[in-house]
């Protein structure tokens, strides 16, 4: 019985790590399957589930154009905000009223290239704000629920910020912006 032991004790170990292996190779092969061409509205997100068409997104359970993407950092407070509207300005950079939009800022704090992941609504991450809007009638109305976000920041220039995003509101509609984007950048 006491010889018998350890190698129970090892077996145990094997199958551990081996079943550890396998779970990873199905999430790789999931990760591989996922139909990039489509996107729906989710409580966990991954950076994997962006799909690859241009950004599109829904609020109220309708569809939005978004027309004018910006990327603002703010000199005074060194605010940076990734606004995604549905109508231009009169002038790059310029305000924007009466329009529905979706915001991911970042307080005080410049964005980076790279991955940023919220995967869920739970999950706390310190540092970003996400929200939108929506103009209707004479009334903007601002919504801030919680939210989830996949971003991937791909270049940061001197005139524009190429990426690509996901990001989920927890409203009664599910409201979502999802896709490629290309964005004005603009120093305020």
């Amino acid at each position: 019985m006491i010889k018998t032991l350890p190698a129970l004790f090892i077996s145990l170990i094997l199958l551990i790590f081996t079943g550890c292996d396998k779970s990873e190779d199905i999430k790789q092969t999931q990760d591989n399957n996922i139909d990039k061409s489509k996107f729906e509205w989710k409580e966990i997100i991954s950076i994997n589930e962006i799909p690859e068409f241009n950004v599109k997104g829904y609020i109220n359970g309708k569809q939005v154009e978004i027309v004018y993407i910006n990327f603002e950092k703010w000199r005074g407070n060194g605010d940076n905000v990734i606004n995604f509207g549905t109508k231009n300005p009169e002038q790059n950079c310029g305000a924007v009223s009466n329009d529905t939009a979706f915001h991911l800022m970042r307080p005080s704090r410049d964005f980076t290239k790279g991955e940023f992941i919220k995967e869920s609504f739970t999950k706390d991450v310190e540092g970003y704000v996400a929200d939108f809007h929506v103009y209707e009638g004479q009334e903007s109305k601002k919504l801030s629920v919680p939210w989830n976000c996949a971003l991937v920041l791909e270049e940061i220039g001197e005139k524009t910020v190429k990426g690509k995003i996901a990001m989920c509101f927890k409203d009664e509609k599910k409201s979502w912006l999802a896709g490629k984007f290309e964005a004005i950048r603009c120093n305020n």
